[in-house]
């Protein structure tokens, strides 16, 4: 049945383009274990990336919800098939670019901030060697920050086709320094102490 599944998404046609993609269909994938536990149990289960499709998978109650661009598909026996749900928009409020608060960081000079958002590539840097090893390249937001990105490629996936003009999704810690700033901890933390941190880019999702 999951590979059927996973099939039927495949063919539904769309493309992704959506801003802050992955941070709003997490909120509402978030939203339907909270509200319809019952559906989506149990809790708490890993998004994955199918071509240009986010989506988890209920092996409680075998039943998936998915989104692509601002489309929300669940399926299931319960639902009949495969059903198109609505807009993400119907179920939360969308997130908006946290380009306003970056900058109120960098005003400020403050630092240890959880922060998300989504910028272009302008700039690749070689590889930071010292200690954990960290790949490292430069986004620019809409608000024309830049920002460079610090993600430690020892605990988490490198971006080996990351190119120039490319976009960007990052959930991440913020730290200040006099270039407009540094997002780190792009990753999952093993230890399990820290929030989990990602980038997302061209539908694969770097944790």
């Amino acid at each position: 049945m999951k590979f059927t599944t996973l099939l039927l998404l495949a063919l539904i046609p769309g493309i992704s383009g959506a801003e802050n993609f992955l941070i709003n269909s997490n909120k509402l994938f978030d939203f339907a274990e909270a509200t319809y536990p019952n559906y989506f149990n149990p809790a708490g289960v890993e998004t994955t990336t199918l071509n240009e499709y986010l989506v988890r998978y209920y092996p409680n109650t075998d039943t998936y919800i998915g989104t692509k661009d601002e489309e929300v598909y669940v399926y299931g026996k319960v639902f009949g098939g495969l059903l198109k749900a609505g807009v993400i928009a119907d179920f939360i409020e969308l997130e908006a670019d946290s380009d306003e608060l970056l900058a109120q960081l960098f005003a400020n000079v403050q630092s240890n901030v959880q922060v998300y958002g989504a910028g272009i590539v302008i700039s690749i840097l070689s590889d930071d060697l010292n200690g954990s090893r960290h790949q490292r390249f430069i986004i620019e937001l809409k608000s024309k920050q830049t920002l460079l990105i610090a993600h430690n490629i020892d605990l988490a996936p490198r971006i080996d086709a990351l190119a120039i003009n490319d976009q960007i999704e990052f959930f991440g810690e913020y730290e200040w320094n006099d270039k407009d700033g540094v997002i780190h901890w792009t990753h999952h933390d093993p230890k399990e102490i820290h929030v989990n941190g990602w980038l997302f880019h061209n539908n694969v999702i770097y944790q």
